[in-house]
């Protein structure tokens, strides 16, 4: 997903994994990233947008790589990795 402004999006493909993974950032990293669902952009591109600036330390970066990788290795139900393709909310299946 290509950005042509100083906003970073990352794909989410879910309402609820977008905003769990938003909480989970602040709650237990203290990190706030914006997370964006429908009615601002389609359902199935849910995304989070980052906005770094020069201000941001290579250890804050590297802080929100962490939290990002230990969330999504956390992100499972019943052993399965939950994956929701935008084709998923076409067809009505979540």
């Amino acid at each position: 997903m290509p950005s042509e402004t100083h906003i970073v999006p990352i794909l989410m493909c879910g309402p609820r994994r977008c905003r769990e993974t938003s909480d989970a950032l602040l709650m237990r990293f203290g990190i706030y990233v914006e997370p964006v669902n429908y009615p601002a952009v389609p359902l199935g591109t849910e995304r989070l947008c980052l906005t770094p600036t020069p201000l941001h330390s290579d250890e804050q970066i590297d802080h929100l790589v962490a939290a990002l990788k230990e969330i999504w290795s956390r992100n499972t139900t019943r052993g399965r990795r939950i994956i929701h393709s935008p084709a998923s909310y076409e067809r009505g299946s979540r």
